[in-house]
């Protein structure tokens, strides 16, 4: 998938497809993504979501290693964007932080 988006629209992905690995968005986490862009891009972004399955949206995240996870500091950047959607529900659960395990090391690959 050739896109290009910002930081801001890439990590809105990255934080739908997170907040999906429990089998649902919840209002918290939808509401927390859609502050991060506005309302036109927002809807872009989840379009796209939507329309991808897992391996496209662990694709596309990859895809974005080398414009926004060269190093350390990029890398945290979205582990700590995908962390603030994960405590959104002010719940973080052994499943999520499984789910950040596993992103900490496709991320360091």
């Amino acid at each position: 998938m050739n896109l290009d988006w910002t930081y801001e629209e890439f990590s809105a992905f990255a934080m739908l497809y997170a907040a999906s690995v429990d089998a649902e968005i919840d209002p918290e986490e939808e509401a927390l993504i859609q502050q991060r862009l506005d309302d036109r891009s927002y809807r872009r972004v989840k379009a796209v979501y939507e329309e991808c399955s897992d391996s496209e949206c662990i694709n596309t995240i990859l895809g974005y290693q080398k414009k926004f996870m060269t190093d350390k500091a990029g890398r945290e950047r979205l582990l700590s964007d995908l962390r603030e959607v994960f405590e959104a529900d002010h719940r973080y659960t052994a499943v999520e932080r499984e789910i950040m395990h596993l992103f900490k090391r496709l991320l360091e690959s």
